[in-house]
């Protein structure tokens, strides 16, 4: 039996706003409340772990109560009366409460990262899942201008029988872009393996491809590891402030880029038969120019 609309209305809602004036994929917003979903009900399988460990979090399902064309907007309720022991838990509007806030502080650390420009694996307290969701989140609003994304957790008062807002969220368009941009950063983070293969090792670029770097490393670029292989293999490198240091030192016109050592961490793939065919570079230590370029 499906849930009134009475019933949905009486419990703490979220509310998500999504304040954009161009047209939307509509992909791209089934992406973003289905992210917002799987991130409530991992909180929920968090939270209930100490207090009722058999109860089933994925059981916990989102209904719409309210939207509206101007914008999106949509307000979003666990359906209670059809969730037994688990539903007082989720009439508790701090549940509500502390996810949204949990959220708004992820988006606030994505934006953190992306004004750093880069981040260690270590330094991420956020699994890659839990950031593909807040990235879609944020994508929606990030490619429209003068837009912004709300969030906010909601209240039924049975005395006055009015909804009361009982905490509040806002990221301008521009955050959001700076948020889409640190999930990248963080999400190639932790596609870096913990221990390189190679540490400390002496790289030259045998070919390099004066195009900007792309999202996963610099293309066309081939390198030489004569510790490794004294064949040119291909060569990507992982982290973004790396690939901006490795590109500031290879457009730079006083030196030959080809005679430049980088002191590097690297994994490396191999091929079908066990040979090596690609660098994929995880930690740029140390430059070390050639003296005849002096």
């Amino acid at each position: 039996m499906e849930p009134t609309q009475q019933d949905l209305k009486r419990a703490p809602r979220m509310r998500l706003h999504f304040n954009v004036h161009d047209p939307v994929e509509l992909v791209e917003m089934t992406l973003a409340f289905q992210g917002l979903g799987h991130e409530y009900q991992s909180y929920l399988r968090a939270r209930f772990a100490d207090t009722d460990p058999k109860s089933n979090a994925a059981e916990v399902k989102l209904y719409l109560t309210r939207i509206e064309s101007n914008c999106i907007l949509a307000e979003l309720a666990p359906a209670l009366p059809m969730l037994g022991a688990i539903a007082p838990v989720l009439a508790d509007v701090n549940t509500v409460h502390d996810f949204v806030e949990k959220t708004a502080k992820a988006i606030r650390w994505l934006i953190g990262v992306a004004k750093k420009k880069g981040v260690t694996s270590d330094e991420i307290p956020y699994g890659k899942r839990q950031i593909t969701n807040l990235r879609d989140v944020v994508r929606l609003v990030a490619k429209n201008h003068n837009s912004n994304l709300g969030l906010a957790a909601i209240r039924y008062e049975q005395e006055s029988g009015q909804d009361r807002a009982v905490l509040e969220f806002s990221f301008t368009d521009f955050e959001c872009r700076r948020a889409e941009q640190g999930a990248s950063i963080a999400l190639a983070a932790l596609d870096v393996r913990e221990k390189a293969d190679r540490e400390k090792v002496l790289m030259y670029f045998y070919q390099t491809n004066i195009e900007d770097p792309k999202a996963g490393g610099r293309t066309g670029d081939k390198a030489i590891i004569s510790s490794i292989s004294r064949e040119p293999l291909s060569v990507y490198i992982i982290p973004e402030t790396d690939q901006q240091k490795v590109r500031y030192v290879l457009d730079d016109k006083s030196h030959n880029p080809l005679h430049t050592g980088f002191v590097v961490d690297v994994n490396i793939e191999n091929d079908r038969q066990g040979r090596p065919r690609i660098y994929r570079v995880v930690r740029v230590h140390d430059v070390v120019y050639d003296d005849s370029d002096a």
